[in-house]
Parts: structure tokens; C-alpha cells; sequence
């Protein structure tokens, strides 16, 4: 393998702070989609969470989120980004959704968030039965999910190829059925679905069910 997963979104990590949303519009929808779940009580989870953007955003609407990434440097991105902004509640950690651990007590999650990140995690069944764990019960799983199996042209065949050598992080061909099949298969309930286009990643809100 060329790149190893973390070393590559290391090394990627202050390029990508730096980059614009590439479709703002689109961005803001699944932002003001995902605050209309939340209650100012709630804890949160945000897996994958990149320079933390996302998870500043929705601070102020919460009582608290624990945002993780295994990319070191993109964790301290996202620290320079909470104290520059004087955020308190939210922690963010180097970690991998597989081992940052499970509540106990009942003592779940009200809502989970995995946004550009379920087409490269290495096994979507476990990470969606992870994150019903992760759960309370009638707690909300927001995701957004570059779908390449619906895209045109030749990137659909050219990605997982590129990602199987190593030379790309490991990219899953899904489609949203795929996405909403897997997430009725491990005991959600969807409640939104929603593309600004076809081939554009694909924004689901699904839930655990009471």
C-alpha cells in the first residue's frame, strides 16, 4: 500500500482545512436538516469529523459533542479550530469509531453523526451495527455518503480500483439503496433521504427506533 489510511489524511489535513464546501447550498441543507433533531440537551457523536467544522457548528445547539477521527493531525486542526472560537463543549479525539467505547448503563448517544465517511470504512455492516450501539433508543443517525456506484463517467470504475493498490484510501461502490437496505437490515427506521442530484452524495436520517 502507497498510503497508509491514517498517514494519507495526515498528510492531507491542512490542504483540506483550507479547501472551500464545494457546494455550499447543498452543505447548509444538510446542516439545517440535522439541527432540526436537535435539542439543547442532547450529546453527540461525530465519527470521522475531519478539521471540525461540522461538529462547531452544531456546538452552540447542544450540550455536548465528542467528535473522533483516527487522523492525528486533523484532530489538531480541529482543537486550534474550538480554542480560536472559544467552543467548550465539544471534545475532540484521535480515535476510531471501532474503538472509542461503547456507553454503558443505557447511557447512549441522542444522536450519531457520520458525514462523508461510510464509503470508506472497511466493513459498512459492522460500523452501522456499531452506531445503533452507540445509540439511546429513538436517537438519530445523520449521514452523508459519496455514493460511487451512481456516479457517470469513468470514476466510478477508476476509484476502487486506485483504492484496492493503495494508492487511494479504500473507496465502497455503494448506491443509497445499498445505504438504506443496510440501515432497515441492522434495525433502523429512515426517515429522510435526500440528494441535491444524481451522482451527488446522499444525505439519510435514520433512527433507532424507541
Amino acid at each position: 500500500m502507497i498510503f497508509h489510511p491514517t498517514r494519507f489524511w495526515n498528510f492531507m489535513a491542512r490542504g483540506y482545512a483550507r479547501s472551500p464546501v464545494k457546494d455550499n447550498e447543498s452543505y447548509q441543507y444538510k446542516l439545517d436538516m440535522t439541527a432540526s433533531y436537535l435539542k439543547p440537551q442532547d450529546r453527540l457523536l461525530e465519527f470521522g469529523s475531519g478539521t471540525g467544522t461540522t461538529a462547531l457548528i452544531h456546538a452552540p445547539r447542544v450540550s455536548h459533542i465528542d467528535a473522533i477521527d483516527f487522523s492525528s493531525e486533523m484532530t489538531a486542526i480541529a482543537r486550534e479550530k474550538a480554542e480560536a472560537q472559544a467552543v467548550s463543549n465539544v471534545r475532540f479525539e484521535t480515535s476510531s469509531f471501532e474503538d472509542w467505547p461503547l456507553p454503558e448503563g443505557g447511557e447512549g448517544y441522542d444522536a450519531v453523526l457520520g458525514l462523508s465517511i461510510l464509503h470508506l470504512v472497511a466493513d459498512l455492516d459492522a460500523t452501522l451495527i456499531r452506531v445503533y450501539q452507540q445509540l439511546k433508543p429513538g436517537g438519530f443517525f445523520f449521514s452523508s455518503t459519496v455514493c460511487i456506484a451512481e456516479m457517470g463517467g469513468l470514476i466510478r470504475y477508476v476509484l476502487p480500483p486506485l483504492g484496492a493498490i493503495g494508492v487511494l484510501p479504500k473507496i465502497l461502490p455503494l448506491t443509497p439503496d445499498m445505504l438504506t437496505d443496510g440501515l432497515h437490515a441492522h434495525g433502523f427506521e429512515v426517515e429522510h433521504v435526500w440528494s441535491p442530484s444524481e451522482g451527488a452524495a446522499v444525505f439519510i436520517v435514520a433512527r433507532r427506533p424507541a
